[in-house]
């Protein structure tokens, strides 16, 4: 084959081969760019982590003292309220802590020696104030433990007083007992004197009298003739009574057991065992202890019923003498 027809036959090869080459050096440049661009990238990610640890590294020790200041407070508090101190202080502070921990990591790391010289000032301050506390957490101890022992003195005298108590609650409930029965005693001597020194009838004696003032000593009196009753009775003489002004209360009872009563004939009342009787008349004489007779006249002013009454002598808190009639 002739050489000119040898170059006609390497012409079309030799272009396409040119634009293969250069290709190829496009997709390198590219990839050049490409991997010149990821590196780049993952330079910058490693210096910012970097940064990051750098900051997290320089800031840890501030975190660590922060963290035990934090424990610090919170064993004080507990104490001091345990031993009755004020906490409010320290429960500012811890809040205030609490705010600083949170805002330690917020700041670039173009901050930290500022963040680090303002952190060590407020751990002085904290430390400060623990110091402080310290001593008064020192000064409740010493108050509580006089306390205690003041306590235990004062239990102890409690206890003392108490059993002195006891005994002179002993002492009065014997005493009370004694004077009780010393009251029984005296009580039921002071009755048996009484009763001895009382007054008491030989007998009790109605008679009725009539519009002319005859009398009729009948027991059963007629109505229609009867004006007034006369009540006799005979005081018997005893020794021990006094010689002095007595009064005599006189009860008539109806037929149903009433008192007959009228205030303008001089009835009222008076206290026998407690309680309140109402009387129909009374004789107001002076004793003199010598089988002494006594008379008292009671004008009803009105008609008496049917039936049978009863007439009761009452003096000196005692009933003295009973007696009765009936009218027809």
């Amino acid at each position: 084959m002739s050489n000119d027809s040898f170059k006609e036959l390497r012409g079309p090869n030799q272009g396409v081969n040119g634009m293969l080459r250069a290709g190829i050096a496009v997709v390198s440049v590219v990839a050049a760019v490409l991997l010149y661009m990821v590196i780049q990238s993952n330079d910058i990610k490693k210096s910012q982590q970097e940064v990051i640890e750098e900051k997290v590294v320089q800031l840890a020790e501030t975190r660590i003292k922060l963290d035990s200041i934090m424990h610090q407070l919170d064993s004080k508090i507990a104490e001091i309220q345990e031993l009755g101190g004020d906490i409010s202080e320290l429960q500012k502070a811890k809040a205030k802590l609490e705010l600083d921990k949170a805002q330690l990591l917020k700041n670039t790391s173009e901050e930290i020696a500022s963040i680090k010289a303002t952190y060590q000032a407020k751990i002085l301050s904290y430390e400060s104030l623990l110091t402080v506390k310290e001593q008064e957490i020192q000064r409740l101890r010493a108050e509580n433990t006089e306390l205690a022992s003041q306590n235990e003195d004062l239990s102890e005298e409690n206890t003392s007083l108490r059993s002195e108590k006891s005994a002179l609650a002993n002492t009065a409930a014997r005493i009370r007992a004694q004077k009780e029965d010393a009251d029984i005693r005296n009580k039921a001597l002071a009755e048996k004197v009484s009763r001895a020194t009382a007054l008491k009838t030989e007998f009790v004696k109605i008679t009725g009298i009539n519009q002319k003032g005859r009398e009729f000593d009948d027991r059963r009196m007629r109505n229609d003739k009867l004006a007034r009753l006369k009540i006799s009775f005979m005081l018997a003489k005893n020794e021990l009574t006094e010689h002095e002004k007595k009064t005599v209360f006189i009860r008539i009872l109806d037929p149903d057991g009433s008192t007959l009563f009228d205030a303008a004939t001089g009835s009222g009342s008076f206290i026998f065992e407690g309680k309140d009787y109402a009387y129909t008349t009374k004789a107001e004489i002076y004793y003199d202890n010598i089988n002494q007779f006594v008379e008292v006249a009671y004008h009803r002013g009105t008609a008496y019923r049917s039936g049978k009454y009863t007439v009761e002598l009452f003096a000196e808190g005692f009933k003295i003498g009973i007696g009765g009639f009936e009218i027809k």
